[in-house]
């Protein structure tokens, strides 16, 4: 009975334990998808900032240009208006049947206003024009500065995250013709400062990665088929019973000793050895150190495309102290291979590279000016 009134308790514990996870797993999704609305709401927010300030600044230009259009067509309407009063006193005195006399003072007077009015007229309305003209050159001028802010930050980020000397090379000079084309006379300094960043830029000596990488490639290929020093105790065992003799006992005293000295000289054998080897192989070493090797270089092809030149000159001065150790280096193909490793070690794959801060800050300076 005790058994039967705890089940309920237990089964009800166990149903509360699972509502509990379930919400907290829903309150963490929830947390999640806040998080991140409110990551992308902040990365979106000065996009749309911008975007409404150009549209804004547009909207503006737009509706001068719209009253300058409207003053102008009033002005060409009063123009003709007067054109037209003009030609009717010349037609109405060109159908006059007789010439009369009468004071004409008073057209005198009204002519002399009229072309003093048109001459005011003409003069406003080649204001007009000209300050029309200049709105347009400023509008152009501020978009190609601008233009030109954005094209050195590409090239910033293209440098410091990408390491990619030739994109930041053609955005800066695309960044200096905007630049020029912007016809602005505050430019000088910004210009200045690009020509130095490039020649920084052109003086870089450019890494073939893929160049480099192809040449590991090729030595991973050629590591096994590379000769150890085992090789070398191979040969010299081989030699050493090939220049053995039979030991052949003699009758007297003078017999014995020689033949003793033949025998110890079957056994020992003494060889000068044209350089002393720094390691000889136990048998069957010669994969495992061969597979070291191919380890060493793929190392080493992964600190190329990581751009880490600590890892990839430690794995390169590894591979080749184990060559050196334990690998037949007198022969052709262990000199190539010697030399090889040699070349690609002294490579810098991740070389300093020049920021270009002086040349985003006086461009920042002069979009803030031109605001």
């Amino acid at each position: 009975m005790t058994e039967q009134a705890e089940t309920p308790k237990i089964l009800d514990e166990i149903s509360k334990s699972n509502s509990a996870k379930a919400s907290s797993r829903i309150s963490r999704k929830q947390q999640t998808a806040r998080r991140r609305f409110v990551v992308v709401l902040a990365i979106l927010f000065p996009i749309i900032a911008g975007v409404l300030l150009l549209g804004y600044q547009q909207i503006s230009v737009q509706s001068q240009l719209a009253q300058m259009t409207v003053d102008n067509q009033q002005l060409t309407q009063n123009l003709e208006q007067q054109t037209a009063l003009i030609r009717e006193l010349e037609q109405s005195q060109l159908r006059a049947p007789e010439p009369i006399e009468f004071d004409d003072s008073a057209l005198l007077e009204l002519e002399s206003t009229l072309i003093q009015e048109v001459d005011r007229l003409t003069t406003q309305l080649a204001d007009l024009q000209a300050q029309q003209l200049r709105s347009t050159n400023e509008t152009d001028r501020e978009w190609k500065i601008l233009e030109a802010e954005y094209l050195i930050g590409i090239a910033s980020q293209k440098l410091q995250l990408e390491g990619d000397v030739a994109t930041a090379t053609a955005q800066l000079e695309r960044a200096d013709q905007a630049l020029l084309d912007s016809g602005s006379a505050n430019v000088f300094a910004v210009r200045q400062a690009i020509a130095t960043e490039l020649q920084q830029l052109r003086n870089i000596e450019e890494l073939d990665r893929e160049g480099v990488y192809l040449q590991l490639d090729n030595l991973l290929a050629e590591m096994q088929g590379i000769d150890l020093l085992n090789s070398m105790r191979t040969d010299f065992e081989s030699r050493r019973n090939a220049e053995s003799q039979p030991l052949t006992l003699g009758t007297d005293a003078n017999g014995y000793l020689e033949s003793s000295l033949k025998f110890l000289s079957s056994i020992f054998v003494w060889r000068k050895w044209e350089e002393t080897p720094q390691a000889m192989l136990a048998p069957g070493q010669d994969e495992l150190i061969k597979q070291n090797l191919r380890l060493m270089l793929e190392q080493a092809q992964l600190a190329l495309l990581m751009r880490d030149n600590a890892l990839y000159q430690q794995a390169m001065a590894k591979s080749q102290n184990w060559f050196q150790r334990y690998a037949v280096t007198d022969s052709e193909q262990g000199r190539a291979i010697a030399a090889s490793l040699s070349q690609l070690g002294g490579y810098d794959i991740n070389p300093i590279l020049p920021g270009l801060s002086q040349s985003l800050s006086l461009i920042n300076q002069l979009t803030a000016s031109e605001r």
